[in-house]
């Protein structure tokens, strides 16, 4: 798989209508997440692991599997580009409007679902090479998929508290992911 600049993450209703035509039961968020958790973590060979775990359902003859897997893999892309330490930026594939309400809640709470997903398949040794402020950073991200998404409003304190727990999220997955780049590889 090649990455490429002028192949950007792609937009979440795009990703959402596609897995949604094909069956798939993840949302775009959730996925983005686990890419990027495998990537920050070193899961060995996650390309591998990706395809494994998506793609596993998906009928190489159907136009539909084979649209979202178009996208998907440019997801994977996206993830494997803001994964690496060069990356200068890290963007959550969320919905893009800022409304807070259950469905944004529900990206965010899916995207680090997704997230610590991806982490945990780095197994016991990622514990080791952890600083405590990235351990931290996990259990806090942990606990956002603990969310509840039910009965909330659009108001301005709402708005606010939401950028703010996007904003910790991606700066804090950019702090795992400098943490873990320059720890030890485990054997």
């Amino acid at each position: 798989m090649e990455t490429s600049v002028s192949d950007p993450l792609p937009e979440y209703a795009q990703v959402a209508e596609a897995l949604r035509r094909s069956g798939m039961p993840q949302c775009p968020a959730e996925l983005h997440g686990f890419a990027l958790g495998m990537i920050v973590a070193g899961v060995p060979e996650p390309l591998r692991v990706w395809q494994q775990e998506v793609y596993a359902e998906f009928d190489p003859n159907d136009v539909l599997d084979n649209e979202s897997r178009a996208l998907l893999e440019r997801v994977f892309a996206a993830a494997l580009s803001a994964g690496s330490s060069e990356a200068e930026g890290l963007h959550l594939l969320l919905p893009t409007a800022l409304a807070v309400d259950a469905a944004r809640l529900r990206a965010l709470r899916d995207w680090c679902q997704g997230f610590v997903f991806g982490v945990g398949l780095a197994g016991e040794t990622l514990d080791a090479r952890l600083t405590s402020a990235s351990r931290e950073l996990l259990n806090d991200i942990a606990e956002i998929t603990r969310l509840e998404t039910d009965d909330v409003d659009d108001s301005r304190e709402n708005q606010a508290a939401l950028i703010e727990i996007e904003e910790y999220v991606r700066e804090g997955v950019m702090l795992m992911r400098l943490d873990l780049a320059g720890a030890p590889a485990a054997n």
